[in-house]
């Protein structure tokens, strides 16, 4: 076999990887439009055009604009809990207080990468694929609280009612505009999350 000879698996490992890519350019567009338009507001011929794909080729990867939506969801959803789960466990062996810290900076960095398209999503909160994303983070924030509590860093959750609040402090955080306030830049919303979660407000 000469050196230009060609697996014959490689045209077939071409087109996937240019359809993988192509999806990518088609999310990355679909998310600064939803972003711009609202979830309801942006066409799929905007999307086609703002990705730099004909709308047919929008259409073989996505059926229509919910499905669309629903892959971005579930896209960026993923990458931010694959993005949690590597920073706990590159913190696995420290203190609970740093691994809390980690945590939340997972959760800021992304709120601040993707905020225009999430404060569009937050606002339809009944949206089906935005109500998975809090169990997901209450799966891997109630075994970091146990560790604290092992440690003797937080007192007995009798109602079990930590995991909510610290996770309900993090979103009110994020919303901080709703309240016509300014946003917080990721390190200060982490250490103002994370202050007030272990050592609470009173004087």
């Amino acid at each position: 076999m000469n050196s230009y000879s060609v697996d014959a698996k490689s045209p077939r490992r071409l087109k996937d990887r240019f359809r993988e890519e192509t999806g990518e350019v088609v999310l990355a567009a679909a998310e600064q439009l939803f972003a711009q338009e609202g979830l309801h507001g942006a066409s799929m011929a905007q999307i086609a055009d703002r990705a730099g794909v004909a709308v047919g080729t929008l259409y073989n990867h996505f059926k229509d604009r919910e499905t669309l939506l629903e892959a971005l969801l579930d896209r960026r959803r993923g990458e931010m809990l694959d993005s949690i789960d590597q920073q706990l466990a590159r913190l696995s062996k420290e203190p609970f207080a740093r691994q809390l810290q980690g945590f939340l900076q997972v959760v800021f960095d992304y709120f601040e990468e993707h905020r225009a398209f999430l404060l569009i999503v937050f606002e339809h909160g009944s949206w089906k694929k935005c109500n998975e994303t809090p169990r997901a983070l209450y799966q891997r924030i109630e075994p970091l609280l146990r560790l604290g509590h092992r440690e003797k860093a937080l007192r007995p959750d009798t109602h079990q009612s930590f995991a909510v609040v610290l996770l309900g402090s993090v979103r009110a955080t994020f919303l901080r505009e709703k309240y016509g306030l300014a946003p917080l830049s990721a390190p200060d919303a982490v250490a103002a999350i994370t202050d007030a979660f272990l050592r609470g407000a009173a004087r």
